[in-house]
Parts: structure tokens; sequence; C-alpha cells
């Protein structure tokens, strides 16, 4: 087993939490290899090396933008007939740590969540979007958790590079900074005229303030819709608010983080296996945490494809 640790990870508290209860995590799975690293393409070397070796068990230790990273690792680097052997857990040292929810009390220590229990791992969807950069290259990214294009994801823009403010409250007070980034992307940003497909059905045209695309209906802190948590069922959610003014934005923020997004005014929701947005100028695109930019965007889900550690 390999932990790989990104110690900039909740606002750059990682390392001293992860000190803090490494002694408890080696009595829950014994020992395993440490690897302190905080540049994506070393961890793609690092998790390339490890599975030529003959490694299967590997553990992402931080946010889910570390989870992210690792799952992206495994499924680039290891041969598709090895995938049903390769486990992922996890550890989290962020912000939000929405990989990890709902949590339970029998996966945490000191109030860390983990998923460490590889005996029990099960595979589970993984999520798949492709889009064209600004310089007109296109990419495909995988995702676990959830993705967004609206205001979630130029929230999450905002807390990964947060001004003087935001900077403080990540590192001490993580419930305000993702509230404060909340608002403020709220306040800030305008809706904007998206066309979307669903399931390849004729295309549809809203000017939409949030469209979130979820495996898992927690994200940022507290919030989630109402849909279920179906991590094998080979679909994912697509839950939209359009048409809505800035006060019925903020409104919709509060019924969000009491698990409430059907019937509000605006609000929308489909169960797909493949959407596709498009839009005039660029939008902020954002998954499990990583926020890019670009003016189309295709999603899709490949069922079972990796295995996850409860």
């Amino acid at each position: 087993m390999i932990v790989i640790l990104n110690p900039n990870a909740g606002g750059g508290t990682a390392q001293a939490t992860w000190c803090r209860i490494e002694p408890r995590v080696r009595e829950i799975v014994g020992e395993f290899e440490l690897a302190t690293v905080d540049r994506p393409e070393w961890v793609h070397r690092l998790v390339a090396d490890r599975l030529e070796q003959g490694e299967t068990d590997f553990v992402a230790a931080g946010g889910d933008g570390a989870v992210n990273l690792v799952a992206t690792c495994l499924l680039e680097s290891a041969p598709v007939e090895d995938l049903g052997r390769i486990r992922l857990g996890a550890i989290g040292l962020g912000s939000s740590n929405d990989f990890h929810k709902p949590q339970s009390d029998h996966g945490r220590i000191d109030q860390v969540p983990y998923r460490l229990d590889f005996d029990a791992a099960s595979l589970v969807d993984v999520c798949h979007v492709d889009y064209t950069d600004q310089d007109g290259r296109r990419h495909h990214r995988p995702w676990l958790i959830n993705a967004s294009i609206g205001a979630t994801a130029e929230a999450n823009g905002f807390f990964n590079r947060p001004d003087p403010l935001l900077r403080f409250l990540k590192r001490h007070a993580t419930g305000l900074a993702i509230l404060y980034a909340a608002v403020v992307t709220l306040l800030r940003r305008p809706s904007r005229k998206l066309v979307f497909s669903l399931d390849g059905h004729a295309s549809q045209q809203a000017r939409v303030a949030n469209l979130g695309v979820v495996k898992n209906p927690h994200f940022t802190g507290s919030l989630r819709y109402d849909s279920p948590h179906c991590p094998d069922d080979g679909q994912f959610y697509v839950h939209m608010l359009a048409n809505v003014t800035r006060p019925r934005l903020l409104l919709a923020l509060a019924r969000l983080s009491r698990g409430r997004f059907s019937g509000q005014r605006g609000a929308r929701s489909w169960r797909a296996t493949r959407l596709v947005v498009r839009a005039e100028t660029p939008f902020a695109l954002e998954g499990d945490g990583e926020v890019v930019f670009t003016s189309d965007a295709s999603f899709s889900v490949i069922p079972r494809q990796l295995k996850v550690a409860a």
C-alpha cells in the first residue's frame, strides 16, 4: 500500500493534520509507503512506477482534488485488464471532502474521514468530461464525485485562488470560507445562456445560473442536492437552476444547505448517461473541485470502472 499525501490540502493544514493522525492510520492498515507529493506530474510518475512494480492499493491523502488526481493516474496508467484488482482508498484532509460523504462515525480519526477498508472495496462508476480549452486543445478528464458549470464552478475557482480574506478563512474557519466564496460568487457572476442536450435528444436552451452533474449529491461543504447517492447505477443526475434572480440564487443556496433543491422556481432535474453543453463564450467547468474554462463540454459515464475502498 502507498499513501500519496498532498501537504497543501485543507488550506495548507494537511501536513500538520497528517502528522497527528498517522500513528492511528498505521494501527488500522499496518505498514505502508508514504509519498509526500505536491505536483501533479510527480504523482503521475509515482503512480505509474508503483503500478509497474505490482502495487495494487493506493490511498489519496488530501482533498477531493487529490482523490481525482490519483484516480486519474490509475485510469491512465493501469492496463484495462488490471483495473479489477487495483483499489483506491482515501483520507480526507481537504476543505470539503465530498468523496467521503455521507460520512459515518466508524470511518473517522479525530474527525478526519477515511476510506481504508480494502477488503470491502467495490466497483464504482467513473464519469468523464471532454472539453476544448481556450487554446483549442481537446482534453479528457475523469471525475468520481460531481461536476458543475456556473455558480458552483466559479466559486470553486475562487476558492482555489483566494483573496487574502478567503485565504485566512480557509486555514481557520473552513465552513465560513466556503460560504464566503459561494456568496461572493453569486453576487458577482451573472447567469449565462447555455445550449444543452441530454442522451442525444433535441437541444434545449436556458439562461443558467448553475448546472450540477452529480454522482454524489454532496458538494461544497454542507450543500447537497436531494437526489440519491448511487455510485454504481451507470447514470448521473443533472440539476439545473435557470432563469432566476440573484435573490432567488441566494435562497437556493440556503435551501441546498438543507438538502432541498426540487420544487423551487427555476429548478429542473434529469437522470442521464450523456450531457452535451455549449455556449458562445467560455464558462467555468469544474470536476471534483478542479476548474478549467471552455465553451463546450461533453459528459459521459462508464459503469463500474474503478474499485474503491469502503
